[in-house]
């Protein structure tokens, strides 16, 4: 018996030992992005090619050291965008050669990567860059026949229009206009030709497409219900989030202009098929002009109404008073159960501001609040008389997370995450009123009530409407982390974007309220979405904010307490920053499952000192922001 129990220890230990062997891949490849990460933030560096060359080529050693690693096909595709920067310094038509080479290497070897098609994109773009028509268009019409489905088929179709207008693309990407996909049935199999490949599938780390999505659920018998309509609305600014039982196949929503013949205003409408409406929902609302009727009047929308247009067609319609864009995006069942569409909708409001800003005038809209960097280094000493943070019109949202009918992490002594985070943000809010006394300081809970991911950031938006510039707000939402491991312990700030780190994918599982499972699978349309997100200045700015408020509360922490561990800025997929038009952080201000950390949550004085962390944070970061030394990426 002895002898079996030893020979299991040893397998159990070279097992480890076989796992360990696939850790210098991973390892090979964070080391690398950090590497990366300071490398184009030191411009001494960046200048010289030799150094891009050095940094690249580890990149493309990876997939030939460990072709089978998950990050194999990443690396290539990191390379092959490094090379593209170095190509704008350089301006060397040899840089863009590689970056081919790296691209077409990637789609070549890994085409099941759910990266192959972004891949074939920037290979067909270089490909046209090049004069190379021919094989720019062989890139992008195996896009859209191999990756149909995919988050880049509509701008290969895109460009084969351009390039081939009388021909449409082939089979496998028929429609100019595809319908938007929340949750894609499986095709049906056909016995006279094969299925086209669907979108490959995404590496369990994946997050900039996996944000929004789950996974596809089994078909349901029947349509899917139309539940509600509900909507919050501030100043130039209205979120409308219609709520179904589950995924639904829907039409992108479309811009109407108003119709003075049959005296119709500007409208948005949207179509969700194979669906019906509950009977819950024509006994909410009046029945009025054929459809049913939510009223809002709020200066931006007259009104939200949706019909049976069709026996299994939902017609969703919203007439506008005025409109100056709107954005949408899909989440699926999370803290809520179904599926919900978001509508969020910007525009000029005719009445007077819910929300005046603060003694100073409003900027004009389109000036820009935080000036960019001057090239040259930042001197220590600041610049005479800087303009005072205090002074700036703003708006501070704090969101304490969690909160009624949702506890949060719960401490092994019977902590609760939504006590913590509510009693550090009434402490935040008022050291912020002692730092800035002209700004707005808003907490979106005052008391234990609960709060839906989308309405937290509902009402930020609605608050940093009035504002004409939208780095004017900003917005911190306040959590408790929590590990199986009762050891790890420390504190770290989040903003939100694309990541590969499992443990932060973890972390926004948990605080989304879904799965591992749900965090990990794909949707086709969730890429362009977050892309479209990625490249706006609240994310840009949300990383300076990041980096302040975390070295700020790491520096109070450190004075005051022992054994305080710095876990440093890091980027994950969170709902609740998801839509937010403003710089917005999430920070863990410990871990509650740490015994020592849980204890310290529950001091008063532990809590003091993580408010006067975060707010140094704000102070250094909006006298950075008045002074021009916001410093993005």
């Amino acid at each position: 018996m002895m002898l079996k129990l030893t020979r299991r220890i040893w397998l159990l230990l070279l097992c480890g030992l076989l796992c360990a062997a696939s850790d210098p891949c991973l390892n090979s490849y964070q080391t690398l992005e950090q590497e990366t990460q300071a490398f184009l933030k030191d411009k001494s560096k960046a200048k010289y090619h030799s150094n891009w060359e050095k940094l690249i080529t580890k990149f493309e050693r990876i997939p030939k050291s460990y072709p089978a690693c998950e990050k194999a096909d990443e690396a290539l595709l990191r390379a092959g965008r490094l090379w593209l920067q170095c190509a704008k310094l350089s301006g060397s038509s040899a840089d863009l050669k590689k970056a081919l080479a790296d691209f077409e290497a990637l789609a070549g070897k890994y085409p099941e990567s759910s990266l192959a098609d972004d891949a074939l994109l920037e290979a067909g773009k270089l490909h046209l860059k090049l004069g190379e028509k021919p094989s720019a268009e062989k890139a992008f019409q195996k896009i859209v026949t191999d990756y149909p489905q995919g988050d880049c088929a509509a701008q290969a179709r895109k460009f084969l229009s351009e390039l081939l207008p009388s021909s449409p693309a082939k089979p496998g990407g028929t429609s100019s206009e595809p319908k938007q996909i929340i949750a894609p049935a499986s095709p049906e199999p056909s016995s006279t030709a094969p299925t086209p490949p669907a979108k490959a599938p995404l590496r369990p780390n994946d997050a900039i497409a996996l944000l929004l999505d789950q996974s596809t659920p089994a078909k349901a018998k029947g349509p899917a219900q139309m539940q509600n309509l509900r909507y919050w609305s501030a100043g130039t600014y209205t979120r409308v989030v219609i709520e179904l039982d589950r995924a639904a196949e829907f039409t992108p929503p479309r811009l109407l202009k108003p119709d003075p013949a049959i005296n119709t205003p500007p409208r948005i409408f949207l179509d969700l098929n194979h669906t019906r409406l509950t009977a819950d929902f024509r006994a909410r609302y009046a029945f009025k002009d054929n459809c049913y009727e939510l009223p809002i009047g709020d200066g931006l929308l007259m009104r939200a109404r949706a019909g049976q247009y069709q026996p299994e067609v939902v017609r969703v319609v919203l007439d506008l008073h005025s409109l100056r864009e709107f954005k949408y995006f899909s989440l699926p069942a999370g803290e809520e159960p179904g599926w919900r569409i978001i509508i969020d909708i910007y525009g000029e409001q005719k009445t007077a501001p819910s929300l005046p800003p603060p003694t100073r005038p409003t900027p004009k809209p389109g000036t820009t609040a935080l000036p960019s960097p001057k090239p040259s280094p930042v001197p220590e000493t600041p610049q005479p008389a800087p303009k005072p943070p205090s002074q700036k019109p703003f708006i501070i949202i704090i969101d304490p997370g969690h909160g009624g009918k949702d506890p949060g992490a719960l401490g092994r002594n019977k902590t609760r995450e939504k006590d913590i985070t509510l009693a550090v943000a009434k402490e935040l809010e008022k050291e912020l009123k002692k730092i800035f006394p002209r700004a707005q300081i808003v907490l979106t809970r005052k008391d234990d009530r609960y709060l839906s991911l989308v309405e937290r950031t509902a009402k930020a938006n609605a608050l940093a409407s009035d504002f004409a510039n939208t780095q004017d707000a900003i917005f911190i939402s306040l959590h408790c982390n929590a590990n199986p491991s009762r050891k790890i312990a420390g504190v770290e700030t989040y903003y939100l974007d694309n990541t590969t780190d499992r443990a932060a994918l973890r972390l926004a599982a948990q605080e989304n309220f879904v799965s591992e499972e749900v965090m990990s699978r794909a949707g086709d349309y969730t890429n362009q979405i977050l892309a479209d997100m990625a490249t706006t200045s609240k994310v840009n700015f949300s990383i300076p904010l990041a980096e302040c408020i975390q070295q700020s509360l790491v520096r109070e922490l450190q004075s005051k307490y022992s054994g305080v561990n710095n876990l440093g800025v890091k980027k994950a997929p969170f709902w609740v920053l998801t839509g937010a038009t403003m710089p917005s952080v999430l920070v863990e201000l410990s871990y509650i499952s740490n015994l020592q950390e849980e204890k310290r949550l529950s001091q008063s004085g532990y809590q003091k000192t993580l408010a006067k962390g975060i707010a140094a944070g704000l102070k250094k970061y909006e006298y950075q922001a008045a002074n021009g030394q916001v410093v993005l990426p």
